[in-house]
């Protein structure tokens, strides 16, 4: 649960910053890097604790795509920057805070 909370966290505030400082978000390498670690690193500690794996497998994906989006020369793609980065800061949250919520009932024998 505390993973997914940070994870929730960590997306909000990427969105924030692609939408409220994107000349931050465009400089390479560090910005988005440092995202997708977190994010990666948090979905893979999640991984362990969600009733469905499906959780933190969305979430690494988005991470590994946020990821490769760091490497790319961002000054140059400034609309496929702000997209993925406030698309992954939206996803990202919302299916953390979704897993970190949801916990079904045990099934009675």
């Amino acid at each position: 649960m505390i993973p997914n909370l940070i994870n929730t966290l960590t997306g909000l505030v990427l969105a924030y910053s692609v939408v409220l400082n994107p000349t931050w978000i465009e400089r390479r390498y560090f910005p988005l890097l440092g995202f997708a670690a977190i994010m990666l690193v948090m979905a893979l500690w999640a991984r362990r604790s969600d009733a469905h794996a499906w959780f933190s497998t969305v979430n690494i994906v988005l991470a590994i795509l946020l990821g490769v989006l760091a490497l790319l020369p961002l000054a140059t793609l400034p609309y496929l920057t702000f997209w993925t980065g406030f698309w992954v800061g939206c996803a990202v949250p919302v299916i953390a805070f979704w897993a970190a919520l949801y916990r079904p009932r045990p099934v009675a024998a």
